[in-house]
């Protein structure tokens, strides 16, 4: 008996087409994957918006080097990066616990993670016309 109430599907296929994956070269392994941008939202469920990470300098920019000051902080930057990861990375997928086509996320340079996250955040969107990556925040601007 159908109730025309939306069901966790609904939501969940709603959720999917909204999703847009992008090619995207990695600069340090030279080869293209494919990413999605998380929306907002899942940036504020986790307790990071994507300015207030730049603010809180918890990724140096100039060297992808975590500034944390106790274990408990590195234990729960590298949750979150994980957890980034986990999410943007559509193929080769990211797993603590590889399975078929999957890697886990110490293969990746450093380059390339600082890359992952500052695309993820909407500091830099693919590449420019010349090669380099462009410095994108559209998808954090209100419409």
């Amino acid at each position: 008996m159908e109730n025309h109430i939306a069901t966790s599907q609904d939501f969940k296929t709603a959720f999917e087409l909204d999703q847009r994956v992008e090619r995207v070269m990695l600069p340090k392994l030279g080869k293209p994957v494919l990413m999605r941008r998380p929306p907002p939202l899942w940036f504020v469920f986790r307790g990071q918006l994507p300015h207030t990470l730049a603010i809180a300098g918890a990724i140096s920019k100039a060297d992808a080097v975590p500034v944390v000051h106790t274990p408990e902080e590195a234990q729960a930057l590298a949750g979150w990066i994980v957890d980034l990861l986990s999410e943007v990375m559509v193929q080769p997928r990211i797993s603590l616990s590889p399975g078929p086509d999957e890697i886990p996320p110490d293969l990746l340079a450093d380059e390339d993670l600082n890359f992952i996250i500052r695309w993820a955040v909407g500091e830099v969107a693919c590449e420019g016309s010349n090669g380099s990556p462009v410095r994108d925040l559209a998808p954090f601007r209100e419409d």
